[in-house]
């Protein structure tokens, strides 16, 4: 199963909002998202802070605090008279909204951790102090602890048994050793900043997390293949 949360379709929200409020009853779910949409804009574009640092601060225990701030006039009155007028409704905002809330974080911590592995890949592949020789030795090199890593994440996923914070150090470390000639500091320090939002979350999300990063592997198992490919190319040219 894979969880993929996406944000991106503000005139769907724009859609979302008219409906609430053209005097149809409000949906729980519809008001979920549209927070969340509006949570995760100000995380990803405004705040300042870490996205997920910042995702934290707008947990669904804090819901009630900080909503007024996401929703405005005639939304909030809207809110608060659909609020008013059932018993269940602002528990089925914040029980919606936790859904939203935690698939956000998954997704946000699966790409991350994808952005990471890019950023090894591509100190081999656009570094100007390795000559084609050397690139393509580090690449063969950096591909069997790829393929190694994407064999353990794919165990995990068949036998439905989460990969432990451990062992993901372990083999994200194990990519930036052998991307880097040695460890990095800034890098390892990211991996396990990312992996302390990981390890939050419950077993079923930790799958969810790490079928996104299966897909992040495999991307980069191809990236690998067509850059040995060219600098064979260009090993026979010369």
């Amino acid at each position: 199963m894979r969880l993929v949360v996406q944000f991106g379709d503000r005139n769907a929200f724009k859609r979302y909002a008219t409906h609430m409020f053209e005097g149809s009853r409000m949906d729980p779910r519809e008001v979920a998202e549209l927070v969340i949409e509006r949570v995760t804009n100000y995380c990803e574009h405004i705040s300042g802070d870490m996205p997920l640092d910042c995702l934290a601060d707008h947990s669904p225990d804090q819901l009630g605090v900080f909503i007024d701030a996401y929703l405005k006039g005639r939304e909030a009155e809207e809110l608060e008279k659909a609020i008013e007028n059932s018993d269940t409704f602002w528990d089925e905002v914040k029980k919606e909204y936790e859904t939203l809330w935690r698939s956000w974080i998954v997704t946000k911590v699966g790409f991350s951790l994808g952005n990471e592995i890019d950023l090894t890949l591509s100190y081999i592949t656009d570094n100007p102090r390795l000559n084609n020789t050397s690139k393509a030795e580090r690449l063969k090199a950096y591909a069997r602890v790829l393929d190694q890593f994407g064999d353990a994440v794919l165990r995990a996923l068949q036998e439905k048994k989460p990969l432990s914070r451990k062992d993901l150090y372990y083999w994200l470390t194990e990519l930036g050793d052998t991307a880097f000639g040695g460890g990095n500091y800034d890098y390892d320090t990211d991996i396990d900043y990312y992996l302390s939002y990981y390890d939050e979350l419950n077993d079923e999300e930790k799958l969810d997390m790490l079928d996104i990063l299966l897909n992040e592997i495999d991307d980069a198992i191809s990236t690998v293949n067509e850059e040995l490919r060219e600098l064979e190319g260009l090993t026979n040219k010369s």
